[in-house]
């Protein structure tokens, strides 16, 4: 059985190397060629492909997938994606720095406001 196993490894390491090299489809090449400045979260400083950034934590999966099919289909182009992602992306994670900080974003000014009588009332 140990040498059966050994043999099938073998095998399938030397067919997935020598036969098909990366299963990538013709249209994935741009969406991982095509970088994209995107000045959020991690990607901050970095210029990052289109394809990592579909496949970020910041795009939903039913998202990602109805933007892949559009594409793949033809009916939306690099530039579309590429545009539509980027904004995804970013209002993304503008969203959770909203929520994670306490000041910022429509409701500062409110908070601000209810905020200044508790110190008073304290005192």
């Amino acid at each position: 059985i140990k040498v059966k196993g050994s043999d099938r490894d073998t095998v399938t390491v030397a067919g997935e190397e020598g036969d098909n090299p990366p299963k990538e489809e013709p249209w994935e090449t741009p969406l991982k060629t095509t970088v994209v400045d995107v000045e959020v979260g991690e990607f901050r400083g970095h210029k990052v492909s289109v394809w990592d950034l579909l496949h970020s934590q910041y795009i939903p999966e039913e998202n990602r997938k109805e933007l892949l099919e559009l594409y793949e289909a033809g009916e939306l182009t690099l530039e579309q994606v590429k545009t539509v992602v980027s904004t995804i992306v970013t209002k993304a994670a503008a969203a959770r720095a909203e929520q994670t900080s306490p000041v910022g974003g429509p409701g500062a000014e409110l908070t601000g406001t209810e905020a200044e009588p508790t110190p008073l009332q304290g005192d």
